[in-house]
């Protein structure tokens, strides 16, 4: 046998009892992790083909698999179907083919089949079946939906127009995550548009937890809706014009007198009233020149004629029997109407007054001063603040006024000012003075961590294994040599004491010959390994001679066989 597999079980025969079973724990942790990774590093490799299923897609693609003979995991108490990575694409385009998966409930694909015994009722349910149905499937397509069950109310027809009735919807989410408002709405909008003559305000939304999402609200709820939505933009929009025109005339001040040293508040007043006005103005006053439209002349002209008494005609009357034909006088009148129509200047226009008026327009900046530094003839070094000049403060103003839009009309303000910043040392944060062990380990912790940390590492890892393979090295070597010839005696008893190994030949001579013989071969049955390697090389040949051939007859031959040849080989 090797001499050095032959030291190293007897190393483990002389281990106590813990040792081995934290050897044997460790071994076997090192052969069930390589076999971990060759199981690992075999296995097929699944990966997820559908998630997020309802049972009637999952039932019917098991059945499809099954049919296929495709092998097939189920997870996440059957909303996951795991397939082989290779395999995904395949399945996915051939369940694409038949329409799988479906979703939950039933669509329009429930008038594939006609059946021609159908009553109108049950055609009926059928259609609001196939559109609850539809509008779910649509809904589950947002991200933040789980899954989605509407529910449709359809009034009876009346043949009185007073009595009709809209139809109603009520709709239940299950969800992963929460509903923005926006899109809470998207979805009555998305149910309402379906259906017809429903409105956004006959749809209820409500979750799985019980929560409200969305109903129909009153004329008086929305106006305070709309209200309260309005007053947010407006404060929106007042709070960005502020601070874009902040920014800007601060960016602005920066880059003259240095980052982080001027301040820049801006306040303006709005107003947010709106008004259209429409006017038509007539004005025939408005052109130098009368344009005619139309124009009438009517002429009448009249005369008198005197007519003497003849035979009757149609101008002359009859004179009656037993009268006189005497002469008569007529009257003929002539007139003349004019009508003129003239055109009128008129002017239409259209006045719309925009969402915010700014009426004023206050900023208010400051800026730091300068620092000059001086040394003393001590060689202290100070800094002191000089203000900045009237004239700089001046140019610095009409910067801002220039920036802002400044408007006198609308009586804006502009206030420029010059002060010393305080630096962060200058707050006043000062944190507690740390005393005693909280000082240390402020001071020294992550040192006296680290140092203790090493030590241990080497005291309970690095030293043990050093000190194995030395003694196991040491013991083959010696074993080899004329001299050597260390022998490790299974006793199964504890290990001495190092006492032994420290003393030096002459003390350990003197410490064995102080004992009678049967103490002295009890002592020496009882020693470790290192200590009888320290006594075996520190006794004489004969007596080591004499000490192999009382233990190991065989060992002992072999070796006086190696020194037999040596000596030889010296000769």
């Amino acid at each position: 046998m090797n001499p050095l597999v032959e030291q190293t079980i007897n190393l483990y025969k002389e281990m106590p009892l813990a040792r081995k079973i934290l050897m044997g724990v460790v071994v076997l942790a090192m052969f069930g992790g390589f076999a971990a990774m060759f199981i690992w590093a075999n296995k097929t490799e699944y990966k997820s083909a559908y998630s997020g299923l309802n049972q009637e897609d999952a039932a019917a693609i098991v059945d499809r698999l099954k049919t296929a003979k495709t092998p097939y995991r189920i997870e996440a108490g059957g909303a996951t179907i795991m397939v082989p990575a290779d395999q995904v694409y395949d399945v996915r385009l051939s369940m694409a083919k038949d329409g799988i998966p479906k979703g939950s409930g039933v669509g329009f694909e429930i008038f594939d089949k006609t059946d021609f015994g159908t009553t109108e009722f049950v055609q009926k349910i059928n259609r609001r079946r196939a559109i609850q149905g539809e509008l779910a499937r649509t809904i589950r397509a947002f991200d933040e939906v789980k899954d989605a069950r509407v529910m449709i109310v359809f009034p009876k027809d009346s043949v009185f127009v007073e009595e009709t009735k809209k139809p109603s919807a009520s709709i239940l989410l299950e969800l992963k995550s929460d509903l923005s408002e926006d899109k809470v709405a998207a979805v009555a909008h998305l149910v309402a548009s379906a259906i017809e003559d429903l409105t956004p305000k006959l749809v209820t939304i409500v979750d799985t937890t019980g929560r409200i999402l969305f109903e129909g609200k009153s004329e008086e709820e929305k106006a305070k809706i709309d209200a309260r939505n309005l007053a947010d933009s407006q404060y929106k929009y007042k709070m960005r014009y502020e601070t874009t025109l902040a920014e800007r005339i601060q960016t602005m001040l920066e880059r003259i007198v240095g980052k982080d040293k001027a301040i820049v508040r801006v306040t303006a007043e709005m107003d947010f009233s709106t008004s259209n006005t429409n006017e038509e103005i007539y004005d025939p006053f408005e052109r130098e020149t009368t344009f005619v439209r139309s124009k009438q002349i009517l002429a009448e002209t009249g005369q008198t004629r005197q007519d003497s008494a003849g035979i009757p005609s149609s101008v002359n009357p009859v004179v009656p029997p037993g009268g006189t034909a005497d002469a008569s006088a007529m009257e003929m009148t002539d007139k003349k109407n004019d009508t003129i129509n003239y055109e009128l200047s008129r002017r239409t226009r259209q006045t719309i007054k925009p969402m915010a008026v700014v009426q004023r327009v206050s900023v208010a900046a400051v800026v730091d001063g300068k620092y000059e530094f001086k040394t003393d003839d001590s060689g202290n070094r100070s800094k002191t603040y000089v203000p900045r000049s009237q004239v700089e403060m001046q140019q610095f103003s009409d910067i801002v006024v220039k920036a802002m839009g400044f408007n006198e009309t609308r009586q804006d303000q502009v206030s420029m000012e010059c002060f010393p910043f305080a630096s962060i040392d200058e707050l006043g944060v000062v944190e507690p003075e740390l005393t005693g062990w909280r000082a240390v380990q402020k001071a020294y912790g992550r040192t006296i961590a680290n140092i203790l940390l090493v030590i241990l590492l080497f005291l309970f890892v690095i030293r043990p294994i050093i000190k194995t393979f030395q003694g196991i090295q040491s013991t083959v070597e010696k074993e080899t040599l004329p001299g050597g010839g260390i022998d490790i005696i299974e006793d199964g008893t504890e290990p001495q004491p190092l006492a032994f190994v420290d003393m030096d030949a002459d003390e350990q001579r003197t410490f064995l010959d102080e004992m009678d013989k049967e103490a002295r071969d009890a002592y020496i049955d009882k020693m470790n390994s290192e200590e009888r390697a320290a006594y075996m090389n520190n006794i004489k040949i004969p007596e080591k001679a004499a000490y192999y051939a009382r233990k190991d007859v065989i060992k002992a031959t072999n070796i006086i066989k190696v020194w037999l040849s040596e000596v030889e080989e010296e000769s």
